[in-house]
């Protein structure tokens, strides 16, 4: 199969910035932000979560990071709606939930709902449904955190008269007081495991947990599934969330930013001012099929596949074993090396140069260090190519981030579109960055994404 024998034919996105391909297509183009201040009364699950640091000199004594804090939450979404059988949303946490939506709404998109649950071949071969083994789910995921409330009995439950903490009584203490399904809830893997069900897969089923490029990489992956036969359709997808109450607890290694005037406008990847990342959560999934399929079953394609990379050359910090959320130019976080063959073997791998490139979407987050590292890898690799920042209006969303940039590439492709930058003028000017809508100067759009530790995937995609 050729690599161009790859086509998109349903995207599903929930999102800070809209639900479902059209919500999410006309704030990406209109620049509609998903940041916002997040107060007791805001909507959604684990959203309104203060971050603390603790004072230097002041053993145990903690501030807010931020006088106001923000971020980028999923605020319309009801997961009644879209997971059935609905007692399956007790052993769904958060995530899995957002994922199991957004893999619904490609599987509509794409036309395929009424050919699902897949049925053995000889069955499907009746009836018109999709055979059982010709379909499969790949996910990009991360740890999935549970609320602190519900291991609080059990910690209360090991305190002793001198209130502290005796670990040896927590194994059963938890026993007694956590539900016997809780683990079910935050397994990384229970995404593509409920999706598969759902449709009845019994072709290839994986997770992958590599941080931003989780989604992408999932990708690559359907893709060769695809290229070698082994299936026709694969639903690839992921999820993730800055924004759990006990991910929040740990140390990042990427630093905060704190609220811009106004709030909306806070998550400023590459600026010059930029400070650090705004958290957020999001899911998006992907239908990817065969051109055989998609023709055969009469499914229109939004986007085809071009050309597809994944790199890794460790980051300095990585390199050295640090692990800091430093915004001095040193940190180490990120590598442009990285990035920078990842394009080019995407590129080669199209049978594309530079100059057939007619939009990047950057995976460019707020954090200064990770930015300078792909600032210095497009300006080598992709000189001069207009670059947009969808993580400006939905801040990091942890796995899911690498799959949203590569959804908003599809959208730039299929409507030909250059989505806006609303800081563009403070940007680099060594960096093309869109400040208006403007079409498409070459139907090509390619999606960077990677992590601190020096992990790096690039994938291009086509309008049809």
């Amino acid at each position: 199969m050729n690599r161009s024998d790859i086509v998109i034919t349903g995207v599903g996105v929930v999102s800070s910035i809209g639900l479902g391909r059209e919500a999410f297509t006309q704030s990406l183009l209109q620049a509609n932000s998903g940041v916002i201040e997040l107060v007791d009364s805001t909507v959604g699950d684990r959203n309104a979560t203060a971050r603390f640091k603790f004072e230097e000199g002041h053993s145990g004594t903690t501030q807010p990071e931020s006088a106001v804090e923000i971020g980028a939450p999923i605020t319309e979404f009801d997961p009644k709606q879209y997971v059935k059988p609905r007692k399956a949303l007790k052993v769904m946490c958060r995530e899995i939930q957002t994922s199991f939506a957004a893999s619904q709404m490609a599987i509509e998109d794409a036309g395929l709902a009424s050919l699902l649950p897949a049925e053995a071949a000889d069955q499907a071969q009746k009836s018109g449904r999709i055979a059982v083994e010709r379909i499969g789910t790949v996910f990009g995921s991360e740890m999935l955190y549970g609320d602190p409330e519900e291991l609080a009995d059990a910690f209360a439950a090991c305190k002793t008269e001198a209130d502290e903490i005796d670990r040896s009584k927590f194994g059963n203490a938890a026993m007694r007081s956590i539900t016997p399904l809780w683990m079910l809830k935050y397994l990384p893997n229970m995404p593509a495991c409920h999706v598969g069900i759902a449709v009845n897969s019994h072709g290839p089923n994986n997770t992958l947990t590599v941080g931003d490029v989780s989604g992408p990489n999932a990708v690559l992956e359907s893709c060769g599934y695809l290229r070698r036969g082994i299936a026709d359709i694969m639903v690839a997808a992921a999820a993730g969330s800055r924004m759990n109450t006990t991910r929040t607890m740990f140390t990042e290694d990427q630093p905060l930013t704190g609220a811009s005037d106004p709030v909306c406008r806070s998550s400023r990847p590459h600026a010059k001012d930029a400070q650090g990342i705004v958290r957020g959560e999001g899911a998006a999934c992907l239908i990817l099929e065969s051109g055989e399929s998609a023709l055969s079953g009469n499914r229109q394609p939004i986007a085809k596949v071009l050309g597809m990379a994944s790199r890794f050359i460790p980051s300095a910090a990585f390199a050295a074993g640090q692990f800091t959320s430093s915004s001095e130019k040193n940190a180490g976080r990120g590598s442009s090396a990285a990035i920078e063959i990842a394009i080019q073997a995407a590129l080669s791998d199209a049978g594309l140069t530079a100059d057939d490139i007619g939009l990047v979407v950057g995976h460019g987050m707020g954090d200064p260090v990770i930015d300078a590292q792909e600032a210095e890898a497009i300006t080598k690799a992709l000189p001069g190519v207009p670059v947009t920042l969808p993580i400006g209006l939905l801040g990091h969303t942890g796995a899911a981030t690498g799959m949203l940039g590569l959804i908003a590439a599809v959208v730039a492709a299929q409507q030909g579109v250059a989505p806006p930058v609303a800081h563009a003028s403070d940007c680099p000017e060594t960096l093309n960055v869109v400040a208006s809508s403007a079409p498409l100067t070459q139907p090509n759009v390619i999606a960077l994404s990677h992590t601190s530790h020096g992990s790096a995937t690039a994938i291009i995609v086509s309008a049809t």
